[in-house]
Formats: structure tokens, sequence, C-alpha cells
């Protein structure tokens, strides 16, 4: 039988009968194809470069912090340190600036009118409030209207906060005790306070009782970087704090002190506080008194003894002068945050000071203002010479030390001491989660703003920066931000109180 062959691709005479025509697909045009390709590329590459800096963050961030750690292991705190810290202090009440604005019934404003100078009304307090919050600035503010504060006072503790002994001189020496320190707190001695203080911390004279509301309180308004209030939002967290003190602008602390401070015979005295004497309204000579008060206070204290006076946010340029024309002739150290020291330099060059100032100035203006205030306050008439300057800012910790002393160590102790408190205090975490933290300066950083100045680079694994600045040493180290802020206020306290106690030699 005959066997009939055909081709493979050629179909048989059943098959043409049985099948439609199988329609052409037509071919992707060449420039779809390279588009389609370059997207998908470009697409991959964008995916993995993001990764791979998350990664470097990461690592990063690691790395400074175990860095940090391991500096901080070296450091040895100084045995039988007596400390004299004031003045006053208060309760603290802390609530969420929004959630008290709601309770006062307030409704954002369509616009931030000026900035009042005292506080009568909830408009001032509006205004002033949201021209802090939007630069994500701290502020401190005595209120006039002893009603409109009644009124604020009631809506706070509506709220349902605890009570907390809080004032920079309680928080200060709070933080100076748990180090090892031996403390006298220049503070009435009054039970509500003493209840509230470690056992540790010496008072001055005999415990009083007094009447239960009897006290200064502050209000602590809170708030987080990007939280919004209308159409208001702020561009840092921070805190602004209202309050009515009656004891502390008397100074009834430092007089409770006074008759102590002979026998206690402190290496060092830390006055902070004192922004409460500022805008309460003294008469003249009620203002003259306490300003004499404190020059007396420390014209009797021995020569030897150190004096640290830490700044704070003053309005009135008038009674700014004054006050440190009286404490900074005997100041061997200065602490300041970054409004703060814009504020002290432009006081002592212009007369004047700076309402609110950008909060994140470059390192190396921080420097130049640094150098320009020393130089300055160097050539004023004083007791004795300026030999530390800590500025502590939410990015950085840089200390200026007098390199021919024989009081403080090395700034790295400041620097380092100060860079993990802060962390530790605002992240709420001693072991500092490295999935909540990131850093802000840059990889590197110029001394000096004037053209070809040396430019510093943050080692990673020792990121504690030290050089030598004229008759200066400059220590610098990074602060690792928290992402998640448990707490801002007393931040700054811990923080001067570990950069004090660990500087001494």
């Amino acid at each position: 039988m005959a066997v009939t062959r055909r081709k493979l691709h050629e179909p048989s005479t059943s098959d043409q009968g049985s099948c439609e025509e199988v329609p052409k697909i037509k071919p992707i045009p060449t420039k779809r194809k390279i588009s389609a390709l370059f997207f998908f590329s470009l697409s991959a590459f964008i995916v993995l470069f993001l990764l791979y800096t998350t990664y470097q963050r990461h690592w990063r961030v690691n790395t400074i912090k175990s860095g940090l750690v391991n500096i901080e292991k070296d450091i040895a705190l100084p045995q039988n340190k007596r400390i004299l810290v004031g003045v006053g202090g208060c309760l603290d009440v802390f609530v969420r600036a929004a959630d008290l604005l709601d309770a006062l019934s307030v409704t954002p404003p369509p616009s931030i009118g000026d900035p009042p100078q005292y506080l009568n009304s909830l408009e001032d307090v509006l205004n002033e409030f949201l021209t802090f919050f939007v630069e994500g600035a701290a502020a401190e503010r005595f209120v006039q209207s002893e009603e409109l504060w009644l009124k604020i006072r009631a809506a706070a503790l509506g709220l349902g906060p605890e009570l907390k002994l809080g004032g920079n001189g309680p928080v200060i020496a709070k933080r100076m005790v748990e180090e090892g320190a031996e403390v006298l707190l220049a503070i009435q001695n009054e039970k509500i306070y003493r209840d509230r203080i470690s056992r540790e911390i010496k008072l001055p004279g005999e415990t009083i009782d007094t009447e239960q509301d009897d006290y200064d309180l502050h209000i602590i308004l809170e708030f987080d970087k990007g939280e919004k209030w209308g159409p208001y939002t702020a561009s840092r967290g921070n805190r602004y704090i209202v309050h009515r003190d009656k004891h502390n602008p008397q100074l009834k602390g430092l007089a409770a002190v006074r008759s102590a401070v002979k026998e206690f015979n402190p290496h060092l005295v830390v006055l902070g506080g004192l922004q409460m004497l500022d805008t309460y309204p003294f008469t003249e000579d009620e203002l003259n008194a306490r300003l004499k008060e404190i020059g007396d206070f420390l014209s009797e204290l021995p020569i030897e003894t150190l004096v640290h006076f830490e700044m704070a946010s003053f309005v009135n340029p008038k009674f700014l002068k004054r006050l440190t024309d009286v404490i900074l002739p005997y100041s061997d150290s200065i602490g300041m945050n970054e409004q703060e020291l814009p504020n002290l330099s432009s006081l002592i060059r212009t007369g004047n000071i700076v309402y609110i100032s950008d909060s994140k100035i470059k390192v190396s203006k921080t420097m130049d203002d640094t150098r320009e205030l020393l130089a300055i306050l160097n050539e004023l008439p004083r007791q004795k010479p300026l030999t530390r300057v800590h500025i502590h800012t939410l990015a950085y910790q840089a200390v200026f030390t007098l390199r021919d002393n024989k009081k403080w160590m090395s700034g790295i102790t400041t620097a380092v001491k100060s860079s993990l408190t802060a962390t530790r205090y605002v992240c709420g975490d001693e072991s500092i989660d490295s999935t909540k933290i990131k850093m802000i300066l840059d990889e590197s950083f110029s001394s000096s703003a004037i053209p070809g100045s040396q430019r510093i680079p943050i080692i990673d694994s020792t990121p504690v920066s030290c050089w030598p600045d004229g008759p200066y040493e400059i220590c610098l180290a990074p602060v690792l931000v928290c992402t998640q802020i448990k707490q801002t206020g007393g931040g700054g306290d811990n923080l001067t109180g570990v950069g004090l106690l660990y500087h001494l030699k």
C-alpha cells in the first residue's frame, strides 16, 4: 500500500477543512520595548537605591550610637563633689497643647497676630503660642492677668495630669544626685516640695507646712513635630510654658540657702530659673533689691567656687541686660541652647534680644557666635575668666573649654554624656532603640563660616570631634534625635546637670 508523505509544516486536507486561520501576532515596536525596559530598570534602581540608603542610614545611626556608648564606658564620675543648685522650684503639669486649647474652647485663628509683651487675654496666649508652635521653639511666660491664669489653671488641672516637682533647679539637682553628687537645693523647704524631692537632696532649714494650694504651678503645653492645630503645623517637637509664680520671683529659695552655703562649701554653684523674674510686675525698688540679692550672694562665694549660669527664654531686654551685668562677671561657665545663644549674643552686641530665632542654625554659625561672645565677655570687667561654654542643640552638643585651666576636664566628657542623656531622656529609653532615632547632623561640618575654614569630619565609630581653637578646646558630639518623642520638658536640665558634673576635675 502506498503511503503519502507530507511536510511536517503542511496541513492535511482534513486539517484544512476543519481549522480556521490563526491570526498573526504583531511584533512589539522596538521603541516600546526600550521604553518598557527603561521604566522597569529605573523602578528597580530606585527601589534598590532607597533600600540601600535606608540600610546606610540605619547602619550609620547604629555605628554612632555604639561609638558614643563605647566612649561613655571610659568616663569616670568625679568623686565627692558638692553642688549647690538654684534657684527656686515649682510643681509642673504636662498636657498636650491641643487638649488644653480644646478645654479652653478656643479655635485656631485665621492668622497669627504679633506676639504680645504681656499675657492678659486668651488671644494674647494664642498669638504667642502659635508663634513658637510653627517655629518649633520653646518659651516660658508669666501670665499677667490673674483671671486668665485661674481659667488656664482650672482647664489644665481638669485634664487630670499628675503634679510633678519641676523647675530648673529641682530637675538639675535630681539628675546630679542620681549620678552620685552631693546636692544642696536652693528652694524654700516646704512640705509640698519636700514630699516630692529625693531625701538624698539637701534642703536648707527645717521643713514647714504651708497651705496646700500655696505653690507655684507651671503648665507645660507639649507638641510634636508635624503636629497640626487648625491650619498650623509644628516644625519641631517642643513645649510652651505658662505660669504665674509668686514665690520664685521673690528669690525665697536663694534667701533660704545663703546661711547654709559656708558650711556646705560647694565645688560648683548652678544658677538657673531666673527667667521667673522676667516680665514679673516688680516695682523698680523691688527689682533692684532682687538683683542686689543675687549680686551679694555671688560676691560672698570663695573665688575658687565655680559658678555656672544657665540661660533661658527671656523677652525683656532691659531686665536681661541688668541680670547679666550682675551674674556674668562671676560666671566661670554658661549654658545655652540654639535659641538662647543668639539672644544673649544680640543683647551683648546691640542691647536688643532676638525674640525668636532659627532653630536650625548651622554648626559654623554657632561656632562663630560663641567665639564672638567669649571675646566680648572676656574683655569686659570680670571677677574671674569665663572658662567654659556649653551649647546644647537638637542636633549636637558643643563645649568650649579653656585649655589652660585647673577646674575642668576635656570637653569630650560633657559632649558625650550630654548627647546620650538628651537621647535617653527624650526617647524615654535608656538602651536607645536604633529604630526610633535618626541623625540630623551631616557627615562633616565647617568650624567657621569664614571661607576656607577647616572642615571637620564625623567619624562614625568615634563620633566626638575635638580641636584647639585659640585658647579654647572645642568638642562636638552629634545627638541621636528621637523620632518617637516621650517627653521634651526637662531635657535641657537633665543634660545640663550631667554635662557639668562629668566636666569637673
